[in-house]
């Protein structure tokens, strides 16, 4: 769930911005060439719109993927309790002070995941082969599962043509490993260095430069009926009234929105044992080359391989204070379990920022436990590793360890259509502030805060960037139109040593 938007020079810095669903500018690569070639930026919006990758396949070569936009037109009925069990579940939403223990099990909220885990995966191959991919049509009543459009008009970092992945965070293998196989604790999950059991040279030389996240987004009928509302099939966002403010037209997400995203990394086994078995989907991403005789990833793609490491859920629940649980499964091939389904390890469920807790508030007496976020337990043990996120609030093993889920997707904001969305200028950025993670500070105060649409981004910097109800996908659909509607075409693709 998570996005970079800084080149080679800043991650080499320690700043790692980055998270899911957003462009990733790779060694600085941009280029001007649109899909087939053509030259950016000219003809319709839909046409950039409803494409389905950046790239069109070459000829006589059959995918996996094809943009899923056939949204319902009509508002889909309430999702029945046996399909979506979770919306009845007994968990404690509860934010009473002082805050009171989270409990994993005592409170519920395995079974809360577990049970969105089990309608995602209903139709779905068992092993999520290559040659298969997500479905989005599981039969019986068309399509189930909806992508976002606008998603591949950059060609540096849009949706590439055999899996539908755009690229997102490059991890590190101090995101995928851990010091002798235990997890860090919440205080080290910043800045923390450490020597990576079982890791050889070859492995540590390979990859310098770390490894590249590409990942997908699948949103339900829910979900699916709210992106058709915003982005028509005319391809230009519409905007509505909603409690006197300006959102997309299908915005607030309603009861029932489900969606997922299936992230993988170029990350081998022999790197990061926990990837045995893991799906290995051929996706046509940036080649790694060679920059003043060191590895780095290059602007041309190729079809390679990515293995899938993380498996990210969130759904709309009204009980949350963000309206929004969010949860990561992490893919584990020694537990035991006949598919690539059963080897998912859950590793814990969050649904707000907890801003009583650092660095939302000073460090000591000021800080206190969290409270709308609780981790597996059993994460930790066997080859599964997980850093968490800032402070222990929950995050994936290739997400930012110094934000969160919630967080980093609370960020999600976007210009009016028809302006460009620039971070830390007209919108939030999803990281970017000082001492993230690790200071008190307004900015960081603004960060860790729980809003619901059609609040601003807190802290007042941002009066008129528009809530996009946590969307990352839609942030980077605006994003994107915002960039064809003003005229501007991706910038050229160079390879730089910075």
């Amino acid at each position: 769930m998570k996005r970079s938007i800084l080149g080679a020079a800043a991650r080499r810095a320690g700043l790692a911005l980055a998270v899911g669903a957003a462009l990733f500018a790779i060694s600085s690569c941009r280029q001007t060439d649109g899909a087939d070639g053509g030259k950016a930026a000219v003809g319709a919006a839909a046409e950039f719109a409803f494409r389905s990758s950046v790239e069109s396949p070459p000829p006589g070569e059959s995918v996996p993927f094809k943009l899923s936009a056939n949204y319902p037109t009509a508002a889909p009925a309430a999702c029945a309790p046996a399909d979506c069990p979770w919306l009845t579940m007994n968990v404690n939403f509860d934010t009473s002070f002082p805050p009171k223990p989270v409990s994993w099990q005592g409170g519920g909220w395995d079974r809360y995941i577990a049970s969105i885990l089990t309608y995602v995966r209903k139709g779905q191959d068992p092993n999520l082969a290559d040659q298969v991919g997500f479905r989005p049509d599981i039969g019986g009543g068309g399509p189930r599962w909806f992508n976002v459009p606008w998603m591949a008009y950059d060609p540096s970092a849009g949706r590439e043509y055999r899996h539908g992945t755009t690229n997102e965070r490059t991890a590190h293998l101090q995101d995928l490993i851990g010091p002798d196989g235990k997890p860090l604790v919440a205080d080290d999950s910043v800045g923390a260095v450490h020597l990576f059991a079982g890791m050889s040279d070859a492995c540590k030389g390979r990859y310098p430069e770390g490894f590249e996240t590409w990942s997908v987004g699948y949103y339900n009928p829910q979900g699916g009926y709210a992106i058709g509302r915003s982005i028509p099939k005319d391809g230009v966002p519409k905007t509505a009234d909603y409690m006197g403010s300006q959102m997309l037209a299908g915005l607030p997400f309603p009861a029932g929105t489900v969606v997922v995203k299936v992230l993988t990394t170029n990350a081998p086994p022999e790197c990061v044992p926990a990837l045995k078995g893991s799906p290995e989907w051929r996706v046509n991403r940036h080649v790694l080359g060679s920059k003043h005789g060191k590895p780095s990833y290059m602007c041309a793609r190729a079809v390679q391989v990515s293995r899938v490491v993380q498996i990210d859920v969130a759904v709309t629940d009204p009980r949350s204070p963000t309206g929004w649980v969010y949860g990561t499964y992490a893919y584990d091939g020694n537990q035991p379990g006949a598919t690539f389904w059963d080897r998912l390890v859950p590793l814990g469920v969050q649904w707000g920022t907890d801003p009583w807790t650092f660095p939302a508030v000073p460090d000591g007496a000021a800080s206190l436990p969290l409270q709308q976020s609780v981790a597996n337990p059993a994460i930790g043990t066997g080859n599964l590793y997980e850093h968490m996120g800032c402070r222990g609030r929950l995050a994936g093993p290739v997400d930012n360890p110094q934000s969160s889920c919630v967080s980093c997707h609370a960020s999600a904001y976007a210009a009016k259509p028809g302006a460009k969305s620039v971070m830390g200028q007209n919108v939030p950025p999803s990281f970017g502030f000082d001492g993230l993670c690790t200071a008190y500070s307004a900015d960081n105060a603004s960060y860790f805060q729980n809003a619901r649409p059609p609040q601003s981004f807190a802290g007042g910097k941002y009066p008129d960037a528009m809530s996009l109800d946590t969307s990352l996908q839609l942030e980077v659909a605006m994003q994107q139109y915002g960039q064809y509607a003003t005229g501007k075409a991706p910038e050229p693709c160079v390879d730089s040593a910075s």
